[in-house]
């Protein structure tokens, strides 16, 4: 059983629900995909890498033998840090679960809190061109105690997906 959360805090609801989705899609036999995780350590990595790169030129070579190589490491390390900020702004952008369906088809999941409403939002994405967008009262999968009731939300889950697949099909 998961941990009592104060269901008045938006912040624990989004992120109890949230870590939640994960296990909730793998009982009904979706693989998730990392490949944003994926994307987004590579560059942050890469980042990392040229600035101990650039620490390391600092270290053992005279400012003056390595301020070209300082000055490109620079620009790379701007150039990646938007392409990182462009990555989070516009391609992540509040995506929870990436995964794919049984049948292979590609769900992707976002999800928010409107500003003081308990209301979790979550927008369905089926193969890039299907999309559902659906309000969950906090108070449907949460006990009074602050319980997440995992089994109500593998209900709700389940049925969403349902409205998606029959929305795909029409």
């Amino acid at each position: 059983m998961s941990k009592p959360i104060n269901v008045y805090s938006i912040p624990e609801l989004r992120q109890t629900l949230d870590e939640a989705l994960p296990a909730t899609f793998a009982r009904l036999k979706y693989k998730q995909s990392f490949q944003l995780i994926d994307a987004k350590l590579v560059l942050g990595y890469s980042m990392a890498a040229i600035a101990a790169g650039s620490f390391l030129l600092d270290k053992k070579f005279k400012y003056s033998q390595v301020v070209g190589y300082q000055k490109a490491l620079l620009v790379i390390y701007g150039g990646l840090s938007v392409l990182y900020w462009y990555f989070t702004k516009y391609i992540e952008k509040s995506t929870v679960y990436e995964g794919r369906s049984p049948a292979g088809e590609k769900v992707s999941v976002k999800t928010r809190f409107e500003k003081k409403e308990p209301i979790y939002l979550v927008d369905f994405r089926l193969d890039d061109k299907t999309e559902v967008s659906v309000g969950l009262p906090a108070t449907e999968v949460f006990n009074e105690a602050g319980y997440l009731q995992n089994e109500l939300l593998f209900q709700w889950l389940e049925r969403q997906l349902k409205v998606l697949s029959s929305k795909k099909s029409q």
